[in-house]
């Protein structure tokens, strides 16, 4: 009888050992499994979503849901972690501001729920790669759902097109709301919300939507040029738009939701400056 017994637990301890985690597969051939359950209202495309992440490139598709933050041989795969610079990233769930291919897989999440998102090449960067991932390179994303609530839709400001000036640079620029103080100089910290277009009305980002707010250095080459003078000539409260040639923005590279020689249009308005 002892002999029985001790059989069956062992078989018992093979197969509850061996129970693979429950993996949902999508039509697009992204994987999900939860880690954790969260409670509240499920994300759904169109709201804003706040999340803590770790992301790696996959070399080997063995042990794809296994905990890769706590093994060391993973490290080198490591190309994004959110916890690392203690700071969740905000975006409107279905817009591809996150890594290509994982917000599929963030539907349906509720807040303080966990899940690995497995993101075939295909479905990511493709044979182009991005950055750190290199060409046909799947990704793997754990994903912690820290909030979610429907998002803010920013629209484009009706403008006086009388109030437009055109700079030496080819800035063109109206002011909609004086602000106070001085004006913005070179080296100060500036506080904006933004919106970002294209000169055909298309909305590309969204400072506005994300509900956070974007800080910068005016004047040092830390956001494009037609910024870095289209600031210098705003006051804290001020209200503006920008047109801003494509020499002035981002040129001729491919940036996806901004083609190659864009002309961009930015609704602005300045909360603070330091």
């Amino acid at each position: 009888m002892k002999s029985i017994l001790i059989a069956l637990f062992s078989v018992i301890l093979i197969f509850g050992c061996s129970k693979s985690p429950d993996v949902v597969t999508l039509k697009s051939g992204v994987k999900y499994n939860e880690l954790k359950v969260g409670t509240g209202t499920e994300a759904k495309n169109g709201d804003l979503v706040e999340i803590h992440f770790k992301g790696w490139i996959i070399k080997d598709s063995s042990d794809l849901f296994s905990d890769w933050a706590a093994d060391s041989t993973k490290k080198l795969e490591l190309i994004a972690d959110s916890y690392s610079m203690n700071k969740p990233m905000k975006f409107v769930l279905g817009t591809e501001a996150f890594i290509k291919g994982s917000e599929e897989g963030i539907i349906g999440m509720k807040a303080g729920g966990k899940r690995t998102i497995i993101i075939p090449s295909n479905q990511a960067y493709g044979p182009q790669g991005m950055g750190p991932v290199p060409p046909n390179t799947s990704i793997k994303v754990v994903v912690e759902l820290v909030s979610t609530k429907e998002a803010i839709v920013a629209k484009m400001w009706d403008v006086d097109s009388t109030l437009f000036k055109t700079t030496a640079s080819g800035l063109k620029y109206a002011i909609i709301q004086k602000g106070e103080g001085p004006v913005i100089a070179k080296d100060k910290q500036v506080t904006v919300h933004y919106t970002g277009y294209l000169s055909d009305g298309t909305r590309f980002d969204s400072s506005v939507e994300r509900d956070e707010p974007f800080t910068f250095v005016a004047g040092i080459g830390q956001v494009i040029p037609g910024w870095d003078e289209g600031v210098l000539l705003l006051q804290k409260g001020s209200k503006a738009r920008f047109i801003i040639p494509a020499k002035l923005g981002y040129g001729e590279r491919d940036l996806g939701k901004i083609p190659p020689n864009s002309t961009l249009v930015f609704d602005v308005e300045v909360l603070d400056v330091k």
